[in-house]
C-alpha cells in the first residue's frame, strides 16, 4: 500500500518532517537527516535493498541523505531528485517561536488571530487551505515531494533510475551540498549510471504581493560576496588631515558600489539586482582619540553569465574611482584648511590592490613560512569563527604588516560563493519545459511560468561549473579562504555537470512568520507535474 501519494498521506508526512526543528547548524539537522533515513526505510524497496539508502558525512560531522531506486540494473539513465532540511531560525515568530514547528496548532491561531495579518495574507487565508510553519514551504513541501517520488519509484512506475539526495546547511553555507557533489560522483561510479537531469524542489517564489503565478526554473542564480579592506594612515583626531581614515575610504566606496546599474546583468527579460552592503565597519576594538584608520565594506553580487575576471576587473575600477574622489575631496578641504591655519597641503594617493598583490608583496617582505604560520595561528585561535569575519582578520593582518603601501584599498573575497547555472537552451530541459507548461495549461487550467535563473539561491549552482580556468584564478587568487576554511569541489562539479529544473510547491512569506504552503495545489497540481516532468526525461533523454 502506497503511503506518500495522496493528500491525506503526504500532508502527514510533511507535518513529521516539519516538526523537526532542523534549524542550520543545530542539532535538529542531525535529527532530521535520521528522520529522513527511518522514514526512507519504512519503504519495502531499501528492506530489499538496503545498501541504496546512505548516510553520508560532511566534513564538520553533519549528515546528508541519498536514496537510490533501480528497477532494472541495464538501465543506466538516471535523475537526480536535490532537497535541503534545514530550515532557517524562528526568532521572528515572536510570541508564537514554541509553535513554529506545530503547523495545525499555529495554523489554527493565526486563524484566530488573522486580523493582526497583512490583507494578502488575510486572503489566502479565505481563499484556500494553507499550513502555517517554518520549513513548511522552504522547503520541507519539497523534501516531502522527493520522498513521494522515491516511493512511486520504487513501484516500478518511472522507466529510468532515481536518486534523492537531501543535505543540510543550504541556508547558509551550502556545506551539505559541497560535500553532496563528490557523494554524487562517488555514486555515479559506483552504481555506473548516467545522470541526465538534476531536479530541484525549492518552492515556486511570488514576484510581489498577490502574486498567484507558479513558476518553474531552469537556472539558479549565482553570488559573490567581494570585500574592501581600506587601510589608511594613522594620526590624531586633533589632526585628522594628517592621516588617512579608513570609514572615509569604506564609505566612498559604499557610496560608489551601492546600487550601482553597471553591475546589472540581463537574460532575455530577468535581471539581478543592483549591489548591496552587507558589512560596513571600522576595526578599531578599543575607544581612543586615534582614527579608525582601517576599515572594511562587504556586497552582495548577484550574477548570470559575466566571467568572474571581468567582475573583478569591475570592483578594481570601482574601487579605482572611489579612491580618486576620495584624494580629490581630501585636497580639496585641505586646501580650505590651509587658508586659516597655514600649512601645505599634500595630496594623498590611495593604491588599490588586490588581496593577490597584497600576499605576494607580504611573502616578499616576510617568507611563505612566516604568512603560513600567521595564517595557521589565526584559524587554531579562531575555529569556531564566522568565514567573513575570519577572512577579515586575516586581510587586515596582511595589511598592517604591509603598511608601507598604505593607503591602501585591497580587494577580496569571502564565503559563500554560488555559481550561476542556467539549463534554459538545453535540448533536453527546453522540450522537457515546454511540454510541462502545455500539460499545466491542458491539464489543470495552471499559466506555469519558466523562469530562466532561480533568485532566492540554491544548491543547483553546484551541480555544474563550465568557468574557464584562467578566468576562475582571478576569483579564486583573492579568495583567503579557499582551500583552507572553505572548499569548493570544482573537480567534481565540472564531472557532474548536467542540466537542471526547479519543479517545487507554491508557498509564500519565506524566511517571515507567515510563511505557508498551499495544500492543495501541491497534490493536486505540483505533484502530477513532477511525475509528468520525471516521464518527460526519461522520454527524451536518450534523443537530445
Amino acid at each position: 500500500m502506497l503511503k506518500w501519494q495522496s493528500k491525506e498521506g503526504y500532508t502527514k508526512l510533511l507535518k513529521d518532517l516539519v516538526s523537526i526543528p532542523s534549524i542550520t547548524n543545530h542539532d535538529g539537522e542531525m535529527f532530521m537527516a535520521e528522520h529522513l533515513y527511518h522514514t526512507l526505510s519504512s519503504l519495502e524497496y531499501f528492506t530489499k535493498n538496503p545498501d541504496h539508502l546512505r548516510h553520508h558525512p560532511t566534513p564538520d560531522g553533519r549528515k546528508l541523505i541519498t536514496a537510490f531506486v533501480q528497477n532494472d540494473p541495464s538501465v543506466k539513465e538516471t535523475i537526480i531528485l536535490l532537497s535541503h532540511f534545514d530550515v532557517v531560525a524562528v526568532e521572528d515568530f515572536g510570541e508564537w517561536k514554541h509553535l513554529a514547528f506545530r503547523p495545525d496548532e499555529l495554523t489554527e491561531k493565526i486563524i484566530e488571530n488573522k486580523e493582526l495579518l497583512h490583507p494578502f495574507v488575510q486572503d489566502d487565508l479565505n481563499s484556500g487551505e494553507w499550513l502555517f510553519g517554518r520549513g513548511t514551504m522552504d522547503m520541507k513541501a519539497g523534501v516531502a515531494l522527493h520522498i513521494s517520488m522515491i516511493e512511486k519509484a520504487a513501484t516500478g512506475h518511472f522507466k529510468g533510475n532515481v536518486l534523492m539526495i537531501s543535505v543540510p546547511d543550504e541556508e547558509v553555507h551550502s556545506a551539505g551540498m559541497l560535500a553532496g557533489v563528490s557523494v554524487l560522483r562517488q555514486l555515479q561510479e559506483e552504481y555506473d549510471v548516467k545522470y541526465i537531469a538534476c531536479l530541484n524542489g525549492e518552492p515556486s517564489f511570488t514576484k510581489f504581493p498577490g502574486d498567484t503565478s507558479p513558476y518553474m526554473y531552469t537556472g539558479s542564480t549565482g553570488k559573490i560576496l567581494p570585500g574592501f579592506l581600506c587601510y589608511g594612515k594613522e594620526t590624531h583626531v586633533g589632526e585628522p588631515l594628517a592621516g588617512m581614515n579608513g570609514n572615509a575610504m569604506a564609505a566612498e566606496i559604499t557610496r560608489e558600489l551601492e546600487w550601482n546599474v553597471d553591475y546589472v546583468e540581463t537574460f532575455r527579460d530577468e535581471a539581478t539586482p543592483v549591489p548591496a552592503n552587507l558589512i560596513q565597519k571600522d576595526l578599531k576594538d578599543h575607544y581612543s582619540v586615534q582614527i579608525p584608520h582601517a576599515a572594511v565594506t562587504l556586497f552582495n553580487l548577484m550574477l548570470f553569465n559575466r566571467p568572474l575576471s571581468e567582475i573583478t576587473n569591475m570592483l578594481i575600477n570601482s574601487a579605482q574611482k572611489a579612491a580618486s574622489s576620495l584624494e580629490n575631496r581630501l585636497y580639496k578641504k585641505s586646501q580650505q584648511v590651509s587658508k586659516i591655519i597655514p600649512f601645505t597641503p599634500k595630496k594623498e594617493r590611495i593604491k588599490v590592490i588586490t588581496f593577490n598583490e597584497l600576499y605576494e608583496h607580504a611573502v616578499e617582505k616576510y617568507g611563505q613560512e612566516e604568512l603560513d604560520r600567521r595564517e595557521n595561528m589565526l584559524q587554531t585561535n579562531n575555529p569556531n569563527a564566522d568565514e567573513r569575519e575570519l577572512t577579515i582578520q586575516y586581510v587586515f593582518e596582511l595589511a598592517s604588516l604591509c603598511r608601507d603601501l598604505a593607503p591602501m584599498t585591497v580587494l577580496f573575497y569571502t564565503p559563500p560563493f554560488y555559481p550561476a547555472v542556467c539549463s534554459s537552451d538545453h535540448p533536453l530541459i527546453k522540450h522537457t519545459t515546454e511540454k510541462v507548461v502545455q500539460h499545466a495549461q491542458e491539464k489543470f487550467n495552471s499559466n506555469l511560468v519558466n523562469v530562466h535563473y532561480f533568485s532566492g539561491l540554491s544548491d543547483l549552482s553546484y551541480i555544474g561549473f563550465k568557468g574557464d580556468a584562467r578566468d576562475l584564478s582571478s576569483f579564486t587568487s583573492n579568495f583567503p579562504l579557499l582551500g583552507s576554511r572553505y572548499n569548493i569541489p570544482f573537480d567534481d562539479m565540472r564531472e557532474i555537470d548536467i542540466p537542471v529544473i526547479n519543479i517545487g510547491p507554491l508557498g509564500k512569506d519565506a524566511h517571515q512568520w507567515t510563511e505557508r504552503l498551499e495544500i492543495n495545489r501541491v497534490m493536486d497540481e505540483t505533484h502530477p507535474l513532477i511525475v509528468y516532468a520525471m516521464e518527460t526525461l526519461f522520454e527524451n533523454s536518450s534523443k537530445n
